[in-house]
C-alpha cells in the first residue's frame, strides 16, 4: 500500500502551479481528443465529475 498524498496545502507554491498547469494540459488534451472522436462535450464533463466523485469518496 502507498502512502497518502500531501495534502496540496503543504506543497510549495511553485508545485502547486506546476501540478494545476499540468491538469489543465492534460484537461485541455483530454477534449481535444474527445471532440475528434465525435464526443460531445456534455459526456466528457459527465465522465469527468463522476471521476472527481470517485476520488473525493475515495474510491
Amino acid at each position: 500500500m502507498t502512502d497518502a498524498a500531501a495534502p496540496l496545502s503543504t506543497l510549495p507554491e511553485a508545485t502547486r502551479a506546476a501540478v494545476r498547469a499540468l491538469l489543465l494540459a492534460e484537461l485541455t488534451a483530454a477534449g481535444r481528443r474527445a471532440r475528434a472522436a465525435g464526443c460531445p462535450p456534455d459526456v466528457l464533463t459527465s465522465v469527468f465529475d463522476a471521476r472527481s466523485r470517485s476520488l473525493e469518496d475515495g474510491c
